[in-house]
C-alpha cells in the first residue's frame, strides 16, 4: 500500500522478493496508516453541505486520534535527519484548516437556524472548536507557511522526505582518508529557510550563536535545535567548546515541549548523561568554572586559561548548573506522576530505577559546588539530595551511598565526607545540621521536616516529637508554601505513627485526630485531587497535579487510620462505659470514632466483617460487651499491620494494651453489680498477673475513675456505692448541659468566624503531648465529678 506521506522515500522492504505478496509495514509506515484512516474518517464525518447533519461526535474522537498520532510523529522526528519542511504532512495542515472552517460555518448557520441541533451533537461541536483553537496555536507557525502557498508546502514536504537533509561540503573543505571516504567531523548542514549552518569545529561558536538568537522565537523548530547541537558536540574538540555546548544542549532538550506533561524519556536519559559528563568534565578541569555571574566576554572566541604572575587565571563561563540540575529532577518526578504504578505493563519500575544515576549526578554537583564555594548551590543541592533519601529505607539509601562511592575517586566533600562508613540515618542527619546552617528560611523548614519524618520512621518517637516543638513550626506553617505544608503533613502522620509502635495511644490519637476528622487525607498528603464538592478550573486542576507525590512515596492511608481507630478504641471504648449519663456520652473525643460505633448499633444485623475499618467496630462493641478475646483476635488479624517494621512486637503490645482497657471497660460497666471482687477471679479472666491488676485498679482509684478501695490482706478490690441525693442529681444534670451550651455556642462562633473552614483547608496537624495530657485531665475531672 502507498502511503502518500512517504512519497519517493526508501520502502522498509526493499529487500523482501517482489512476487511475495505479505507486505511488512514499520513502525513509521503503521503510524501514517493510521494518520490517513483517522483523515479519511474526518471527511466522511464532516462531508454533508448541511453542517448540522455531520457527526461532529465522531469528527472530534477522530481528531483526538490524528493529534495523538501527530504528538508522536513529532517526537520521533527528534533524532531524524529529515530537515523540519519534512516533519508535518501537508494533509494533517489541510485537514485543520478545513475542519475549522466547517466549524465555524456550522456554528454561524445554527444561530439562525430554527431548528436546533441535538445536545450530544452540539455539545461535541463546541469541544471540537476549542480544540481546534488550541491545537491551532501549536502549529500556527506551520498552518502560515501552509496557507500562503499549499502547493509550495507540499512540493518541500516531499523533497525533505525523498533526499538525506545533510549536504556534504565542498570537495576543497573535506580532508580524504586514505581510504577515500569523506571526514565526517566537518560539513555542512542546510538549516531552515535554506540558511548554510557550519558544523565545524571553526563554526561551533558562530552556530551556537545563531541558535542562541533564535531560541524563543515563533516557529523555531526545537527537534532541530536538538540536532544540531548534538553534532556540535561531537565536532568540539577543546574543553570550553564542549562546555558551551552542554550549556546550550542541556537546556534545549528540557525546554523541548511544553504541551507535553513531561519530557519524552529518550531525551530524560540523553540529558542526564550529558549533565553527568559535564559535571565530570567541570571537576577534571579545575580551571574552567560555570557561574551564573561573570565578566563579560566575547563569546565567538576560544577561551583557555592563562598565567598572570605565577597565578592561573581561570576561564568563567556563563551558565546555570544547579538551575540544570533542580530542572532535570523536576522532570524526572513528572515523569513518574504521569506513569500508573499499578499497570502490570507499566514502566514505573524501570524510571524508578533512574533514580540512581541521578542521585549520583547530584552528589556529584555537590561535590563541585563545594569546591568552587558556592554555598547556595551547595545548600541547594543537599536539598536535592536529602529529598531523594529521606522517605526511603536504610537498604535502598546504602544502595545509593555504594554507587556514589564507586564514582566519587578524587572528590572531596566537607558536608558528607566520602570514603566514610556511615548508616543511612546518620547520613540524614549530617545533611540536615548543614541545611540548618543555612539562611534560607523555606530550606531550613523543609529539612526539618525531613529530619522529623526520618525520625519517625526509624520509631524514633521522642526525637521526632522533641525537634517538632522545638521549632514550633505547627504556629507557622499555615503561613508557608503549600509543598512545606505537604511536607508537614506527611511528617505527622508518620510522626503518628511512630507513637502507635511505641505504645504511646493517646499521644497517637491526638496527632491522627485531625487529619482523620475530614474525609481529605489523600489530598492533604499530595496522594490526589480534590474529587468533591469543589470545582476547579483547568489551570487549578493542573497545579494540583503537578504537587501530587509519585506513587512509591505514598503514605498508606488504611494503615494511618486502622492506627488512628484502634487507638480510639482503646480510649474511647473504657470513657463510654465510664459515662453516666447520655450527655457524657455524647461528649466524647472522637466524634469520628463515635458516629462508626452508632451506626453499628443500628444495624440489625452485622456480617463477618470485610475491611480494616469494620475489624476495628467489631472489636469495640466486643470490648464493650466484656469480650476482650474476641476482641484481641478481630484485632490483630487485621493484615494491614504486616506493613509496618516489627510487627510482632506491636501485636504484643496491642494484645497487651486490649486486656488492660478490657480490665477497666469491665470495671467501669459491672462495678455496680458487685460489693467486691477477688483480684485472683479478675487475672484469671483478662491473663493479667495479680501485680498488674493492683497496679492498673490502684490508678483508676487515685484518678477519681472508680470509687473503691484495695485490700491487700484479702486480695480483693471493694466497691463503694455512694447513693447522690435528688439536688445532686439535679445539679449534677445542670452542670452537663451547661457545658453542654457553652461547647455549643463555641461551634457556632466558630462557624461564623470561618475559623473551622479555614482549619480543614489547611489540614495542618498539631499533635503534641500537651493537648494530649489536657485532654486526659479534662476527662478525669468529668468523671471525677
Amino acid at each position: 500500500m502507498a502511503n502518500r506521506f512517504l512519497k519517493g522515500a526508501a520502502s522498509s522492504d526493499e529487500d523482501s522478493d517482489e512476487e511475495d505478496k505479505t507486505i511488512v509495514l514499520s513502525a513509521k509506515d503503521k503510524r501514517f496508516a493510521e494518520m490517513d484512516a483517522a483523515i479519511h474518517n474526518i471527511q466522511n464525518a464532516t462531508k454533508s453541505a448541511t453542517g448540522s447533519s455531520n457527526d461532529w461526535v465522531l469528527a472530534s474522537s477522530e481528531l483526538d486520534k490524528l493529534l495523538r498520532f501527530i504528538g508522536r510523529h513529532q517526537a520521533s522526528m527528534i533524532s531524524s535527519p529529515i530537515p523540519p519542511a519534512g516533519h508535518i504532512p501537508p494533509t494533517f495542515l489541510q485537514t485543520l484548516v478545513e475542519l475549522e472552517e466547517g466549524v465555524n460555518s456550522t456554528i454561524a448557520s445554527e444561530k439562525a437556524a430554527a431548528k436546533k441541533m441535538a445536545p450530544v451533537k452540539a455539545k461535541a461541536l463546541s469541544g471540537l472548536k476549542q480544540t481546534l483553537k488550541k491545537r491551532s496555536k501549536e502549529f500556527e507557525g506551520v498552518l502560515k507557511i501552509y496557507n500562503e502557498d499549499p502547493a509550495a508546502y507540499a512540493s518541500a514536504y516531499e523533497s525533505a522526505n525523498a533526499v538525506p537533509a545533510p549536504v556534504k561540503a565542498p570537495k576543497k573543505a573535506v580532508a580524504q582518508g586514505a581510504d577515500g571516504e569523506a571526514d565526517s567531523a566537518d560539513f555542512m548542514t542546510i538549516g531552515k529557510g535554506g540558511k548554510a549552518l557550519n558544523l565545524t569545529t571553526e563554526g561551533v561558536f558562530r552556530t551556537l550563536r545563531d541558535i542562541f538568537e533564535a531560541r524563543g522565537r515563533k516557529n523555531t523548530d526545537r527537534a532541530e535545535t536538538i540536532r544540531i547541537l548534538s553534532k556540535l558536540l561531537e565536532v568540539s574538540t577543546t574543553t570550553y567548546q564542549r562546555i558551551r555546548v552542554y550549556l546550550a544542549l542541556i537546556p534545549a532538550r528540557l525546554d523541548y515541549s511544553q504541551s507535553l506533561v513531561s519530557i519524552p524519556h529518550d531525551s530524560w536519559v540523553s540529558c542526564l548523561h550529558e549533565l553527568d559528563a559535564l559535571i565530570s568534565l567541570l571537576i577534571q578541569e579545575p580551571d574552567y568554572v560555570v557561574q551564573e555571574q561573570t565578566e563579560e566576554y566575547d563569546d565567538l572566541v576560544d577561551r583557555e586559561p592563562t598565567v598572570v604572575d605565577g597565578k592561573t587565571q581561570r576561564v568563567a563561563v556563563a551558565g546555570s548548573l544547579i538551575g540544570m540540575l533542580e530542572n532535570l529532577d523536576n522532570e524526572f518526578t513528572k515523569t513518574l506522576q504521569h506513569t500508573d504504578a499499578h499497570d502490570k505493563g507499566s514502566d514505573y519500575i524501570e524510571r524508578l530505577r533512574e533514580e540512581l544515576p541521578l542521585y549520583v549526578a547530584i552528589v556529584k554537583a555537590q561535590a563541585l559546588f563545594e569546591r568552587e564555594a558556592l554555598s547556595d548551590h551547595v545548600t541547594r543541592a543537599v536539598m536535592r539530595r536529602l529529598e531523594h533519601i529521606y522517605a526511603k529505607p536504610d537498604v535502598v539509601i546504602n544502595h545509593f551511598e555504594d554507587a556514589v562511592g564507586k564514582t566519587a575517586s578524587g572528590l572531596q566533600s566537607q558536608v558528607t565526607p566520602f570514603g566514610v562508613t556511615r548508616d543511612a540515618s546518620a547520613l540524614v542527619h549530617l545533611l540536615c545540621v548543614f541545611i540548618y546552617q543555612s539562611e534560607a528560611p523555606l530550606l531550613r523548614a523543609r529539612a526539618i521536616l525531613a529530619h522529623i519524618f526520618s525520625h519517625a520512621s526509624h520509631g524514633r518517637y521522642h526525637q521526632a516529637r522533641d525537634l517538632l516543638l522545638m521549632s514550633h513550626l505547627q504556629d507557622t506553617v499555615q503561613h508557608a508554601d503549600v509543598i512545606t505544608q505537604i511536607l508537614y503533613n506527611r511528617a505527622v502522620m508518620q510522626l503518628g505513627l511512630a507513637a502507635f509502635r511505641q505504645g504511646y495511644i493517646a499521644e497517637c490519637q491526638t496527632i491522627l485526630a485531625e487529619m482523620f476528622s475530614t474525609q481529605r487525607q489523600k489530598e492533604l498528603l499530595a496522594q490526589s485531587i480534590q474529587r468533591y464538592n469543589t470545582q476547579l478550573s483547568p489551570e487549578q486542576e493542573l497545579v494540583e497535579k503537578r504537587r501530587l507525590l509519585p506513587f512509591h512515596m505514598h503514605l498508606n492511608i488504611e494503615l494511618l487510620e486502622a492506627a488512628y481507630l484502634t487507638s480510639c478504641m482503646l480510649i474511647e471504648v473504657p470513657l463510654l462505659a465510664a459515662a453516666d449519663s447520655e450527655e457524657q456520652r455524647r461528649r466524647i473525643a472522637s466524634k469520628t470514632f463515635k458516629r462508626l460505633l452508632d451506626m453499628a448499633e443500628r444495624q440489625a444485623f452485622m456480617g463477618p466483617p470485610e475491611n480494616t475499618r469494620d475489624h476495628i467496630i467489631k472489636a469495640s462493641k466486643a470490648l464493650q460487651a466484656g469480650e476482650w478475646e474476641k476482641a484481641k483476635e478481630l484485632i490483630l488479624t487485621i493484615k494491614v499491620w504486616t506493613l509496618l517494621e516489627n510487627v510482632d512486637a506491636v501485636r504484643d503490645m496491642l494484645a497487651k494494651k486490649i486486656q488492660e482497657e478490657g480490665l477497666r471497660t469491665y470495671l467501669f460497666t459491672y462495678s455496680s453489680f458487685y460489693a467486691s471482687l477477688s483480684l485472683s477471679h479478675l487475672s484469671s479472666t483478662f491473663s493479667l498477673s495479680v501485680p498488674a491488676i493492683n497496679s492498673i485498679i490502684s490508678r483508676m482509684i487515685y484518678s477519681d475513675e472508680l470509687a473503691a478501695s484495695l485490700d491487700p490482706i484479702d486480695g480483693v478490690v471493694i466497691f463503694h456505692r455512694v447513693e447522690q441525693t435528688e439536688v445532686q442529681r439535679l445539679s449534677q444534670q445542670l452542670a452537663e448541659r451547661a457545658a453542654m451550651l457553652l461547647e455549643q455556642n463555641e461551634k457556632t462562633l466558630d462557624q461564623k468566624l470561618g475559623s473551622q473552614n479555614r482549619g480543614e483547608e489547611r489540614g495542618q496537624t498539631t499533635g503534641t503531648d500537651g493537648a494530649a495530657r489536657g485532654r486526659t485531665e479534662r476527662r478525669g475531672g468529668t468523671r471525677g465529678g
